[in-house]
């Protein structure tokens, strides 16, 4: 008996799958959840998520921070970017970190700590677009 995979965002359900196995960034690092894994609710990490659905090689995905839920048979994550390594323009993530950057270093004196954490937050992810980009075009 295989975990079903749920992985849903505020437009889609991008993953609706049984699977083997999923490998989750964590905010605690990678996670790996198994068939008959204990019940637990996960906050998740900006990263790459593996997942083997029966009888498949494994695929991986983009995903964006949120939650893990796993109840029972079923592993549901909650984020609000899933993506695939060719949907991730370079130069659009590298020109979005720069303009960040640039306000960052130019108005971080007239931002609020909330808005440094945002941009902070926003700058981590689209450096992690790029890793895992940059990581499945090798």
């Amino acid at each position: 008996m295989g975990l079903y995979l749920k992985i849903i965002t505020p437009m889609r359900t991008a993953v609706d799958a049984e699977v083997s196995g999923v490998l989750v960034p964590s905010m605690q690092g990678e996670m790996e959840v198994l068939p008959g894994h204990a019940d637990i609710i996960a906050a998740i990490d900006n990263g790459e998520l593996v997942y083997r659905e029966i009888g498949k090689e494994p695929h991986s995905i983009f995903i964006g921070g949120g939650f893990l839920q796993v109840d029972k048979e079923l592993a549901l994550i909650v984020t609000d970017t899933v993506l695939e390594a060719d949907e991730i323009d370079a130069s659009s993530v590298e020109e979005a970190v720069a303009r960040a950057q640039e306000t960052f270093r130019n108005q971080s004196s007239v931002l609020s700590r909330e808005e440094q954490t945002h941009l902070a937050a926003a700058i981590a992810r689209q450096l992690a677009m790029l890793e895992y980009r940059n990581k499945k075009r090798k």
